[in-house]
């Protein structure tokens, strides 16, 4: 609102402007900036502002890149360091890695401009290869056949109930009246499959009304794709059990199937990620089935299109998943793919050490024969 930062951009993180305030409002002249900071400031949609920023406007004379190595004990994020000095931008910019002694070393030296892989999104290429740009862009992506988003953030509110309770106050073990509605995390769920249910506190005062994120509730009650939010892909068809999920969770609902469903953050999303009208969207939308979207998701291909996507960020964020492109197969094939999906899927259920191996290889196949490749 004070209208001071100008690298804020959508749903910014708060480090975004702290460094902006140390690297660009309090340095002194030829005064050097180094802060530790979280990886997504290289690759995020919400940091495309500052890096623009340390591109343009400073001397960004080195990032060191911390992937793969625990820096804070009670983080889950990648870290980075950051390095500009206040004067006019630079050419060169130095790379360094930790190895395995745990020494920072300069590892090569990038130019500057090299560093964005794009000039829509200005991710930083932290690597010496050159990467891919995203293939099949002639197909719709995923944004435009499901609503994305995560689930409900189970702090309290911070304004209305601060520190009244924590997410592990609402959970239990067992199903009763307080806690009807059945809960699962990302660390609840794998490929095909349901590890862990627990049961959440829900329909009370508290939750989902003194949520620090209650969401919606349409976005439990109906049929999705539940995929996690780090590492590599695991996702499950939500088929009717309508899980309750927190954050750690990403659901994939068919436009269509919010068809009436008005509010401002389906509104926002619209606005901020659609190229396309809603009503277009619910059209194309049924086109596809959940079970066929099911196979697609696990397989090993749409793994490597988000790699390409992240550029070495081991979160999966809506922001990526909503980019990737999904092939609008006939309708024999998603049935073969999507009964093969349902096949893996009832025989995890029966049980999680079933060898399920010849199934995805099929369904593997299949899906990179619809892309093309």
């Amino acid at each position: 609102m004070s209208k001071r930062y100008q690298s804020l951009f959508q749903k910014w993180d708060l480090y975004i402007p702290f460094m902006e305030l140390g690297a660009f409002h309090y340095l002194a002249p030829k005064g050097c900036f180094a802060m530790i900071v979280p990886y997504p400031v290289t690759n995020q949609l919400y940091a495309r502002e500052l890096r623009r920023m340390f591109t343009e406007c400073t001397f960004l004379t080195e990032v060191v890149d911390l992937k793969g190595t625990k820096i804070f004990e009670n983080a889950t994020v990648t870290n980075c360091i950051v390095f500009s000095q206040n004067t006019a931008p630079g050419g060169k910019t130095i790379i360094s890695h930790i190895d395995e002694y745990l020494q920072i070393r300069h590892s090569y030296v990038l130019e500057t401009r090299a560093l964005e892989q794009d000039p829509e999104r200005r991710i930083w290429n932290l690597t010496q290869d050159e990467r891919t740009a995203m293939p099949h862009a002639d197909l719709p992506q995923l944004g435009d056949l499901c609503y994305i988003s995560v689930g409900m953030v189970l702090n309290s509110n911070e304004n209305s109930a601060k520190g009244e309770f924590k997410k592990d106050d609402l959970i239990s073990l067992q199903k009763d009246t307080l806690h009807p509605r059945r809960y699962i995390e990302a660390k609840d769920i794998a490929r095909y499959q349901i590890k862990r249910v627990r049961y959440l506190e829900y329909g009370t005062e508290r939750c989902p009304g003194q949520l620090r994120r209650p969401t919606f509730p349409q976005l439990y009650d109906r049929e999705k794709i539940l995929v996690n939010s780090m590492g590599e892909i695991a996702a499950y068809y939500d088929n009717g059990d309508f899980f309750l999920h927190n954050h750690s969770l990403i659901c994939l609902i068919p436009w269509w199937e919010l068809k009436g469903v008005d509010n401002k953050s389906i509104a926002g999303t619209i606005s901020k990620y659609c190229s396309r009208s809603r009503s277009e969207m619910e059209e194309l939308s049924q086109q596809i089935s959940l079970s066929y979207l099911l196979g697609l998701m696990n397989s090993k291909y749409m793994m490597y299109l988000l790699t390409l996507l992240r550029s070495g960020a081991s979160n999966i964020y809506p922001d990526f998943l909503r980019k990737l492109p999904i092939p609008i197969a006939n309708k024999d094939l998603q049935e073969s793919i999507g009964k093969l999906a349902m096949e893996v899927m009832n025989k995890k259920r029966e049980s999680a050490e079933q060898d399920t191996i010849a199934l995805e290889n099929e369904i593997e196949s299949l899906v990179r024969s619809i892309y093309g490749v």
